[in-house]
């Protein structure tokens, strides 16, 4: 399998070391090569720890590389997607896969994408656009044979984070430099605090779960960036905690701030650990772990890697 990775930042660095720490035990990955990596610098050809660029990236370079599968963990563009979703149509014509930690192609086009990857005869993974590494597409994937009824979330580790320590005393503004501290936060996380981040995480499984085409234009979020503190108390002082929950039925996806009761799973979910609910005909199913970090996101990358060669994606 030759793989191009595009985007060598953090979860583009931590892929390769994955691939080569993993080589041994893992059969699937023994013959899996990198046979090149992008950046906006330019393309660097083979293998490399480091990145030196060899010339400048276009699409044609694709037809030189020769890849199997792309990897895109480039940082994401909400506004149309680009490069990546160009990326994905041209490799998708080479008849190359493709593997996504990038959600911004997959919130706004999820449908199109799909169409052209199965048109082509080529496949898409998607499990590192929500939760990382913790399987949450791929969770889906393997609950075969039952319907999904609903689909109840927390999908952002920095409003979660923020929310516990509200929940424990903390005001707002403390939770939230101490978040930015701890590195859990964005310099400007407004993207986290009014719920857009979380929105494009549930309309992706919503989409999949499904089978629609619903983009983050047609979600209805808010957030907790007006979170009134006294509402917080009263809550807690009932025995319940604030949490942003993302939620899905078919053809209908929303997130807004909940009060959870002790009875609910997510009550549980604290910090920036993240969590799905998938409610099915036979069975719930939940699931925890973490939902952030470049070596998360970077396993979520090599699931898919690994899934595609077992032909289960």
């Amino acid at each position: 399998m030759r793989v191009l990775i595009f985007g060598f930042g953090k979860v583009g660095k931590e892929l390769r070391n994955l691939i080569h720490e993993k080589r041994k035990e893992v059969p699937e990955l023994k013959d899996v090569e990198i046979v090149a990596t992008v950046t906006r610098k330019g393309i660097s050809y083979g293998d490399r720890e480091g990145f030196v660029a060899d010339e400048p990236f276009d699409l044609d370079k694709l037809e030189k590389v020769k890849p199997d599968v792309v990897v895109d963990t480039s940082s994401a563009n909400y506004e149309t997607g680009e490069p990546s979703v160009s990326l994905y149509y041209r490799a998708f014509e080479l008849g190359a896969s493709v593997v996504t930690t990038n959600k911004a192609p997959l919130a706004l086009k999820f449908g199109e994408i799909m169409e052209r990857a199965k048109k082509h005869g080529v496949k898409v993974g998607f499990q590192g656009t929500v939760m990382s590494g913790t399987p949450s597409v791929n969770l889906l994937r393997v609950l075969p044979g039952v319907r999904v009824r609903k689909l109840r979330g927390i999908l952002n580790g920095t409003t979660n984070y923020i929310l516990t320590r509200v929940s424990e005393g903390a005001t707002f503004l403390e939770a939230l430099n101490e978040a930015k501290a701890k590195g859990y936060a964005e310099e400007d996380p407004t993207l986290d605090l009014n719920g857009f981040d979380a929105a494009a995480k549930i309309v992706i499984l919503h989409n999949f779960a499904f089978g629609k085409n619903m983009t983050i234009r047609d979600v209805k979020f808010s957030g907790i960036q007006n979170l009134k503190e006294d509402e917080v108390k009263n809550a807690m002082a009932k025995g319940m905690k604030p949490k942003l929950v993302a939620y899905a039925e078919e053809g209908r996806v929303e997130v807004s701030l909940k009060y959870l009761t002790r009875e609910d799973p997510l009550y549980y979910v604290d910090e920036v650990e993240n969590a799905l609910s998938v409610e099915t005909e036979v069975q719930t199913v939940t699931i925890r772990g973490p939902g952030a970090g470049p070596r998360q996101a970077a396993y979520g990358a090599l699931a898919d890697l690994i899934l595609m060669k077992r032909g289960l994606i």
